[in-house]
């Protein structure tokens, strides 16, 4: 019964942690390039709501209002940092150091602006627990709030999965992933796509970085593992595909919970890196990735 509890335990992290994968995967997929500074959109997203809870807006219109900030965040960072790269054709050449400049410069700025130290989300939500089975005298149960977390981390994706399935624009992202430049010359507007990639990005960075500070609290450097732990969760599920980048998180918040419940809490964080690095030497497309073969 304890195993099962663990996976429980890790299933509402699995889900924060497949959001932020979904942003990294959809911006490696179409753009090309390895958005470092997502995980700062997360943490930025994080203090948003925060901020607007404790000012007294309710959690909902605060969810909305964050993923708004995240996603101008993230469409800002495009067109400040990438689009200029992509207009010379030196995005493959500059875009890895440009990242990672910019996720230095907002990481240290949120750093200076909001203190190193810890903040606590209100209490929002009713803390509870909820008995799922009981067998031979234990019971199988998880808190309300992490229940009401994975409910929604779901909505979303479901939402999300909908959207590219059965829009023009989420059609038109998939066929993107698989060649941007054939796209462009049928008569698509790349630079527009690209904005609104950048913009779903951003909306979930910063859902996640909502539902972190719910569960646990945030702080100005959260967003540094986290964005490594999405790229992990990305690898694993296979870059390019959202339903893999779902079935990773889970999978990635689950054994961490294992690990921490029955080994050590302080392989925990080192435990997705360890994955990771299985997948690339044994399956390098992840789970459900694409194997793209280039013709020449």
């Amino acid at each position: 019964m304890v195993f099962f509890q663990q996976i429980i335990n890790g299933l509402a992290q699995g889900g924060i942690y497949s959001l932020i994968a979904i942003g990294w995967t959809t911006v490696f997929g179409i753009v090309g390039v390895m958005n470092w500074t997502h995980g700062e959109i997360y943490m930025l997203g994080g203090f948003a709501g925060y901020f607007l809870t404790r000012a007294g807006v309710p959690l909902l219109p605060s969810l909305i209002i964050a993923m708004v900030i995240g996603a101008t965040l993230a469409i800002a960072v495009d067109q400040i940092g990438y689009r200029p790269l992509r207009k010379k054709g030196k995005l493959a050449a500059g875009g890895f150091i440009t990242a990672l400049g910019l996720s230095t410069l907002l990481r240290y700025s949120a750093n200076a602006a909001f203190t190193p130290n810890p903040r606590a989300y209100p209490d929002l939500l009713e803390y509870r627990l909820i008995n799922l089975i009981s067998v031979g005298g234990q019971t199988l149960t998880i808190s309300s709030i992490h229940l009401w977390i994975l409910v929604g981390t779901a909505i979303i994706m479901v939402i999300l999965e909908l959207f590219i399935r059965h829009t023009i624009i989420g059609k038109a992202m998939l066929a993107a992933s698989q060649d941007m430049q054939t796209l462009g010359l049928m008569g698509a507007d790349s630079e527009k796509l690209i904005m609104v990639t950048f913009a779903i990005s951003g909306a979930l960075g910063a859902v996640a970085g909502v539902f972190v500070g719910i569960i646990y609290a945030i702080n100005p450097m959260m967003g540094s593992l986290a964005g490594l732990k999405g790229w992990s969760v990305a690898i694993i599920g296979g870059i390019g595909s959202i339903t893999g980048s779902m079935i990773g998180g889970l999978i990635l918040g689950v054994v961490e919970s294992l690990t921490a419940g029955f080994i050590s809490t302080g392989y925990r964080d080192a435990i997705g890196f360890i994955i990771m690095i299985i997948f690339l030497l044994v399956k390098p497309t992840g789970i459900l990735g694409y194997n793209f073969e280039e013709k020449v």
